[in-house]
């Protein structure tokens, strides 16, 4: 199946738009949290401000590098918007087979290992303290929910797609 330039443009600026939008709500959650601990706003948990600053300062880690991932696909998008060959060796290289199978085994490996890792983060939470362990139960229970509609997103994405076809 042949793609056309039009349609790769088309899913660049797709995409570049949802890029967008990430990376401004990560700047937001970025922003939110160095004015609250800048300020000393910051909520406590449980009355232990500690604790609060050493989950606040994980999350701000976490949303960095989300932040840098993100900034690095918008910039490698407009590049690939800006030049054809440049748009087409970015689509290849997304495209790749052999890329796509080992992303694909890597995210079913620490699927199939995420219920050990959660015990381990639980119990490294537990020794922090009682608030990092419900911190990282929380987190976990999030990141399951988000699996799942991500899961639910694709199938309904890819149903459509079949209907179009049809």
């Amino acid at each position: 199946m042949k793609t056309t330039i039009e349609a790769l443009r088309k899913d660049a600026r797709r995409r570049l738009r949802r890029e967008s939008i990430s990376a401004a709500a990560i700047c937001i959650v970025l922003v939110t949290g160095g004015a609250l601990t800048a300020t000393d706003n910051l909520p406590a948990i449980s009355g232990t401000t500690t604790t609060s600053a050493f989950l606040l300062g994980a999350v701000m880690g976490l949303c960095t590098v989300a932040a840098v991932v993100t900034i690095k696909t918008i910039v490698s998008l407009r590049r690939a918007l800006t030049d054809d060959q440049t748009l087409r060796r970015l689509y290849a290289k997304e495209n790749d087979e052999f890329q796509a199978h080992m992303e694909r085994e890597i995210a079913r490996t620490f699927i199939q290992i995420m219920p050990a890792l959660a015990v381990i983060a639980i119990f490294v939470g537990a020794l922090v303290s009682v608030e990092a362990m419900a911190a990282a139960a929380a987190t976990l229970v999030f990141l399951s929910v988000a699996l799942l509609a991500v899961k639910l997103s694709y199938k309904i994405s890819l149903a459509s797609d079949t209907d179009d076809v049809e």
